[in-house]
């Protein structure tokens, strides 16, 4: 058994020698032949990749905690400006029975105002003068009816209530003692809508008899005052119908 033992360990050895002398011949034809030693990668050293904090992206602050924000982040307010310096003066429509008005007077045209009338100006009164200008082209004095609103010295707008289906325009300016007037700014003239459905009727605008009464609230049934107004409505709506078809048959 120990002779045994022995052979087999000598076999071991001798096999060992010849894998490390093969092993050595094989790295010295590898380095030669390509100048470059084969070995295995260098476990990274995880002491070079020291911890880092994660970034925040994005974080909210509250309006008490803008001042102590990073950065010192605070949202601007953008506010309109209160003049642009400029004499003008703008007339919009609200509705079918009242328009807006918004002007601008700039201190220059005072001064020159205050200049040229002298004592006349303090005696005068800033006023709004309305032109009626339906179906007209205005040129300043053609007007159909006016009326005047005064509107003080401070004032820088003013709603204005006038008829439904007209066309307007108005003019800023001084009135003095004798009833002269002095323009200083002259609007843009606007139109207000009718007050009530339009007469121009057509088959393709028609609808049923059920989609009228819902528009209107309640039925044509009835003896009430309503009813028997909506009911001359209809019969009036469905006239005007009729003769538009006559006069398309024409």
């Amino acid at each position: 058994m120990a002779l045994l033992r022995n052979k087999n360990n000598n076999k071991k050895s001798f096999l060992q020698a010849i894998f490390s002398l093969l092993k050595k011949i094989y790295e010295f034809f590898f380095v030669k032949e390509f100048g470059v030693k084969k070995t295995k990668p260098a476990t990274p050293d995880k002491t070079h990749y020291p911890f880092l904090p994660q970034h925040i992206f994005r974080q909210e602050y509250t309006p008490s905690s803008w001042q102590s924000a990073p950065g010192g982040y605070k949202p601007s307010a953008q506010e309109l400006p209160s003049n642009y310096n400029e004499d003008k003066i703008v007339l919009q429509v609200r509705d079918p029975w009242w328009m807006h008005s918004y002007w601008e007077i700039t201190q220059n045209t005072k001064d020159r105002l205050k200049y040229s009338l002298g004592e006349k100006y303090h005696q005068a009164d800033w006023i709004l003068r309305v032109y009626d200008v339906s179906f007209i082209i205005f040129n300043g004095s053609n007007a159909h009816r006016y009326f005047d609103i005064g509107v003080g010295y401070d004032s820088n707008n003013w709603y204005i209530n006038v008829s439904s289906g007209s066309s307007f325009c108005v003019d800023l300016g001084l009135r003095f003692k004798d009833g002269t007037f002095i323009t200083v700014v002259r609007s843009n003239t606007v139109t207000t809508p009718l007050d009530g459905p339009s007469s121009i009727l057509d088959e393709e605008w028609m609808i049923l008899d059920e989609e009228f009464m819902k528009l209107y609230g309640a039925g044509f049934g009835g003896t009430s005052p309503g009813a028997r107004r909506r009911r001359k409505l209809k019969e009036y709506i469905s006239s005007l119908g009729f003769l538009a078809r006559m006069n398309r048959e024409k």
